[in-house]
């Protein structure tokens, strides 16, 4: 489950290459921690608090995702197992 926006691009500044190599590398913008952080700093997107309010359902919802990709052959079994272990040591929902 995403924890951030993640494009296959990046925005420079003018003053550094401009839009030079804009598509040779990608970015990562976190979604804020709290509901209170994303109004604060004016981001549409949902923050962590309100996109999983457990961590049991936060979990629950990367195992699914995961196997529905597992069916789908896009990522290997292990890889199931992997992310869902990942997920129930994470802090998200806690």
């Amino acid at each position: 489950m995403p924890v951030a926006t993640y494009s296959g691009w990046n925005i420079r500044a003018a003053t550094f290459a401009a839009d030079d190599l804009c598509n040779a590398s990608g970015q990562k913008i976190p979604f804020a921690a709290t509901k209170k952080d994303r109004v604060a700093s004016g981001d549409p997107r949902l923050s962590i608090q309100e996109r999983y309010r457990t961590h049991a359902g936060y979990v629950a919802k990367v195992a699914l995702a995961s196997a529905t990709l597992a069916k789908e052959r896009l990522l290997l079994p292990e890889d199931v197992v992997r992310y869902t272990a990942e997920a129930a040591l994470s802090r998200i929902g806690r």
